[in-house]
């Protein structure tokens, strides 16, 4: 059973952390809202969560290595 889409502005208030991240960095797809590698990063330093921030600084660095030329 698939549920109706819910807004943006109606998904900020269900969920208060993404309060500060702005819209640009959301992303519907396949039903869900995402949110951008660099909102992640904002979210991980602003609460403070060292795994998650370990996690993200790998992942960019795998990204900057294929972008090498």
């Amino acid at each position: 059973m698939q549920r109706d889409p819910v807004s943006l502005a109606e998904y900020k208030k269900l969920f208060p952390v993404f309060k500060d991240i702005p819209d640009s960095e959301f992303k519907y797809h396949n039903g869900k809202w995402l949110i951008s590698l660099k909102a992640t990063k904002q979210l991980a330093y602003k609460h403070k969560r060292k795994e998650l921030i370990k996690y993200i600084n790998k992942v960019e660095g795998k990204r900057n290595e294929l972008n090498c030329d």
